[in-house]
């Protein structure tokens, strides 16, 4: 078990962490979630209204849309960095080369593209093109670095998995420089990069993939070493879960794996959202500092994104169960 996080206190965020409690007071209750679970699909909008989405009786994904803007507005105005919001921002730009990838190689059909990273979707997509093409083009140095690992990969593995697993390395990597000189943060990235490790891990497994791109991509800086996921290698499917009940997540890292090799990946990203979240929660010790702004984005985008879920999924009428699943995270 770790020891007891302590934090250092920045007096410089002192007026931006007061600005952060008060918002933090407009976070969605267990109350409020049982709202928008009670509504039915054409009253959602005006429910979302009502917690603080204005404009979502018109439009609700607008509105979740804005919010997230919100969020990034707020977190530009109080940070004294703005590469600070662009860590969060670039996951969208991420998720967007990916796609931008796969199509490119593999033909895939673009799924719809998120507009909130630093670049415009169709400005990525265009001065990728150009990039793979060898064309003059302005994408910043570090999406001319995924391009030219995507090539690598395409050329060495041939899979759409390899793209993900290998581009996921390069955000993750370019988070931890930015992500300095607090313990808060070191645990975070910890977190991240043992969620972003055993879902390459599982994927590979499961894809058949040399298990050379394992070691490739291995992010280090997580609780779980290289040699664990090296040992696991080594087994049959039905005995790699075992291999991870001696780690930092014990028992529930083995039931999420087995669930994870029986098909289900969603059990995967709920687990390490929900370590998340309650590393986030952990700032209540914070009296003032840059986590407070960090955890406040993450917290935010998970509601934003659960909200997302439930809309989306109560108007394709699926299962009340498998909404519950989706948005769990935020329900502990």
């Amino acid at each position: 078990m770790k020891q007891p996080l302590i934090f250092k206190c920045d007096a410089e965020y002192a007026y931006a962490s007061g600005v952060i409690r008060g918002l933090e007071n407009y976070l969605l209750t267990r109350g409020d979630y049982q709202k928008v679970f009670d509504s039915d699909a054409n009253q959602l909008g005006a429910v979302l209204t009502e917690l603080g989405y204005g404009g979502g009786e018109r439009n609700p994904e607008h509105a979740l849309d804005t919010a997230i803007e919100n969020t990034f507005a707020i977190l530009d105005s109080l940070s004294k960095n703005r590469q600070f919001t662009d860590i969060w921002r670039m996951q969208y730009d991420i998720r967007n080369l990916q796609a931008i990838l796969k199509a490119h190689f593999f033909g895939e059909e673009f799924p719809p593209m998120t507009q909130f990273g630093t670049i415009p979707a169709d400005k990525l997509i265009r001065e990728t093109e150009a990039e793979l093409n060898n064309e003059k083009n302005e994408l910043p140095e570090l999406f001319v670095e995924c391009v030219a690992e995507a090539k690598r990969i395409h050329n060495t593995y041939h899979s759409p998995v390899a793209i993900d697993i290998a581009l996921d390395r390069k955000f993750i990597e370019r988070s931890r420089q930015k992500l300095v000189g607090s313990e808060y943060f070191v645990r975070w990235f910890a977190l991240y990069a043992d969620w972003v490790d055993v879902k390459s891990f599982v994927r590979i497994v499961g894809s058949k993939l040399p298990h050379k791109l394992f070691s490739e991509g291995f992010i280090r800086g997580g609780d779980i070493p290289e040699e664990k996921f090296t040992q696991a290698l080594e087994h049959d499917v039905e005995s790699i879960p075992g291999i991870f009940l001696l780690t930092e997540y014990g028992r529930q890292l083995f039931e999420v794996i087995k669930k994870t090799f029986a098909g289900e990946l969603e059990p995967l990203d709920i687990f390490f959202r929900t370590k998340l979240i309650m590393h986030y929660r952990y700032t209540k010790y914070c009296l003032f500092g840059s986590e407070l702004l960090w955890a406040f984005a993450g917290t935010k985008l998970e509601e934003i994104g659960s909200l997302r879920t439930i809309l989306r999924a109560k108007s394709a009428e699926l299962p009340f169960d498998s909404i519950k699943e989706v948005i769990s995270v935020v329900m502990e």
